[in-house]
């Protein structure tokens, strides 16, 4: 698969903007504030629905705009799909309103993620090994979110039941509510935190053993610890005390993380955020950016679409070389505020911003 031809109007810079792509490597070149990142971030939304950046799906209009459009057609091995995410904004409505279209058709969410899947790389991924559980939980998710609909909706409907146990024990706490009412809550949080359990750590074995069979000596020694916060209703029950002391859940995949271990290090923990320099650091982060790919293509069957912001800023040239390397097997879509990457990428095609 690959993406042919990408149109953007009143997509945050892009007022009415128009692009080719080459089947392989394609360079979007230009000055900081240019667009380059937008084009990337439309890619993304094309993909899941949802901004790159958590930005609010109405930031993503151009200012003072009613509506964004983004078009794209991409070339599969035996189709041609249009695709095109509507954005529109109106008086009526509190939330903005996304149309999502097939060959001119509109589709349900259901039946439109997954036709293309990216991945993406960038510069601030490096925080996924010191910074914030909810940094790694967030990278979990969009592992599955453009192309697992079962993932999708399980999530959706888990962070629904959290707010509505979260407010219920309040009301407990202040005998506004009964014990009895948690029953349906804690039901839906213990089936859809099972789902989204069994994807989280498929994909952490996954990317284990890519990492094990990997030709690359610090590769091939890193390891991801998954730390899952396992909810059942035995554990709900017994944290039951806490939770409406405390006024929310102590248990569930909301509270899931996971850190980066290297072997190397030959210490008590091995955690790449306590003893990793940020040259070790950036390198895990790009290990598990290509045990993405490489989990996303054996898995579906289809190569995704590689997007890379500025990434060459951030890399020393063993590591640029690595990337290079890979991406000779995808398509793929690299931005940079430098002219002098197209030196390290020949063949590709190039877009002036």
């Amino acid at each position: 698969m690959y993406l042919k031809s990408l149109n953007l109007e009143n997509f945050r810079s892009h007022l009415k903007s128009a692009f080719t792509f080459d089947p392989k490597i394609n360079l979007i070149i230009g000055p900081n504030g240019s667009g380059k990142s937008n084009i990337l971030e439309s890619l993304y939304f094309l993909s899941c629905g949802k901004s790159l950046h958590q930005s609010s799906t109405e930031e993503l209009i151009s200012w003072q705009k009613i509506y964004s459009l983004i078009q794209s057609q991409i070339i599969t091995k035996d189709q041609t799909l249009n695709l095109e995410v509507q954005i529109s904004i109106s008086p009526e409505t509190v939330f903005p309103k996304k149309t999502f279209l097939i060959d001119n058709v509109k589709k349900t969410q259901k039946q439109y993620f997954g036709n293309l899947k990216v991945v993406v790389f960038q510069p601030e991924d490096i925080r996924l090994v010191a910074g914030s559980p909810s940094r790694r939980r967030d990278f979990l998710d969009s592992v599955f979110i453009q192309t697992e609909w079962r993932y999708r909706e399980a999530l959706l409907q888990y962070h629904k039941a959290l707010k509505h146990r979260n407010v219920l024990l309040d009301l407990v706490s202040k005998n506004l509510s009964s014990l009895s009412e948690l029953f349906y809550w804690n039901q839906s949080l213990v089936k859809n935190g099972e789902t989204i359990f069994f994807y989280r750590q498929q994909f952490i074995e996954n990317i284990n053993t890519f990492f094990q069979n990997h030709s690359n000596l610090e590769i091939k020694n890193l390891h991801l610890n998954y730390h899952p916060s396992v909810i059942t209703k035995e554990k709900l029950d017994k944290l039951y005390s806490l939770d409406l002391s405390k006024g929310f859940t102590h248990c569930g995949p909301h509270r899931d993380d996971f850190t980066f271990d290297s072997f190397l290090f030959h210490q008590p923990d091995n955690n790449l955020a306590v003893w990793g320099s940020r040259g070790q650091q950036r390198l895990a982060v790009l290990a598990l950016r290509l045990g993405q790919i490489h989990y996303i293509s054996h898995l579906h069957n289809q190569k995704p679409v590689l997007l890379l912001d500025d990434i060459f800023s951030e890399l020393d040239h063993d590591h640029q070389q690595l990337v290079i390397s890979v991406c000779h097997d995808f398509q793929t879509i690299f931005t940079s505020a430098e002219k002098s990457v197209s030196s390290l990428l020949p063949t590709a095609k190039i877009i002036n911003l």
